[in-house]
């Protein structure tokens, strides 16, 4: 079997940053996890996957939760197209009989104005060929896939 490996550095998940404006990520964000916080939501860049690697992660969290707009986590389209996997973002809401987020190949996870809230979050990894997603949610459709 066939062992995947990184050079990509790691924060090791203590690594924490503030978000407040729209960021392009880069190889060396690899581990950190990510603070949603702006009173203006905006949009966050992966790294190319040829440029991030097999092993590059990081964590999205809202810190402030969304009013007036989505905080959106987006592949870069110039290099990558539906290269997210979404499996198993949980909604803890039970009042439906949704089964939570699941898409095969998106482009854009939505944390929902109005509808995530604080402590939502969503975990991402690289293997070298497309991007894995899974997270939580406390509201149906507080995060979404497209």
């Amino acid at each position: 079997m066939a062992k995947l490996g990184t050079t990509v550095p790691s924060w090791n998940g203590t690594y924490i940053q503030d978000l407040t404006a729209a960021t392009s990520l880069v190889k060396a964000d690899s581990g950190k996890i990510f603070m949603l916080n702006s009173a203006t939501e905006f949009t966050v860049t992966l790294p190319s996957i040829a440029d991030a690697g097999a092993g590059w992660n990081c964590k999205f969290v809202v810190k402030a939760a969304p009013s007036g707009a989505d905080y959106v986590v987006t592949e870069k389209a110039s290099a990558d197209t539906d290269k997210i996997v979404v499996n198993g973002i949980n909604e803890l809401e039970v009042d439906t009989s949704d089964d939570g987020v699941y898409n095969a190949g998106c482009t854009f996870i939505n944390f929902k104005d109005g509808v995530a809230v604080q402590g939502d979050w969503v975990y991402i990894f690289c293997d070298g060929t497309n991007y894995y997603a899974s997270g939580q949610t406390k509201a149906d459709e507080g995060i979404t896939a497209t």
